[in-house]
């Protein structure tokens, strides 16, 4: 499962202008400091070397938010051009209904990082203002394919992780077959959990096509 965060972010930035390492200070709704990035790696190229800040014009406050102020880590994928469609003046009872709704393609930004004290952390979002200095490097294609293979072991380490954290009796429960209502209770939590971790690896992939295409 990931922090998404997008929501209750106020406004933020993300400095990739030394190599290999990304810093970064993030402002959510409720905090009174920022969480500070360190992390290892670089940003996609539309990124790398360049310094990104951010803006979110209608952040909300939903719940605080319990992360590290310290957001130690590693670099997953990081940038503002990944394509997405985004559905306009939308209304799920109306899509239900069966109203169609015009739809544009629009450029999403995507910072994603693997945080030590928190795992996965996500920020997705197509309504921020943004600005993105001139690099002052520039990603090679070799170096472009490793960081690409750095951000797909981090994800699978986050979900060796992750897999590791799973309690016992609800994989004896999702192996065998449930006997019991208690049984099967635990059998779902399991159910529920592959469910999430799928869902995670899948559109990591997804990303990692687009980015190649």
């Amino acid at each position: 499962m990931a922090w998404r965060i997008e929501e209750s972010v106020i406004r933020g930035e993300i400095d990739n202008r030394t190599p290999g390492q990304v810093r970064g200070n993030v402002w959510l709704v409720g905090g009174d400091e920022p969480l500070v990035l360190e992390l290892a790696g670089n940003c996609h190229k539309d990124l790398a070397g360049c310094r990104l800040t951010f803006t979110n014009p209608a952040p909300k406050s939903g719940g605080r938010i319990t992360l590290a102020a310290n957001q130690s880590g590693a670099v997953g994928d990081m940038t503002a051009a990944r394509k997405v469609r985004v559905i306009e003046n939308f209304d799920y009872f109306a899509l239900k209904k069966g109203r169609k709704f015009p739809e544009h393609l629009a450029n999403c930004l995507y910072l994603e990082w693997f945080s030590e004290a928190n795992g996965r952390v996500v920020i997705e979002s197509t309504a921020y203002e943004i600005s993105v200095s001139e690099p002052v490097w520039k990603l090679a294609p070799d170096e472009e394919i490793r960081q690409q293979e750095a951000n797909a072991d981090a994800m699978r380490s986050f979900m060796e992780r992750a897999a590791g954290a799973l309690d016992p009796r609800e994989e004896a429960a999702y192996d065998g077959t449930p006997k019991d209502e208690f049984e099967w209770e635990l059998f779902l939590r399991a159910s529920d959990r592959r469910t999430t971790k799928l869902g995670e690896l899948m559109e990591n992939i997804t990303i990692i096509r687009t980015v190649i295409a």
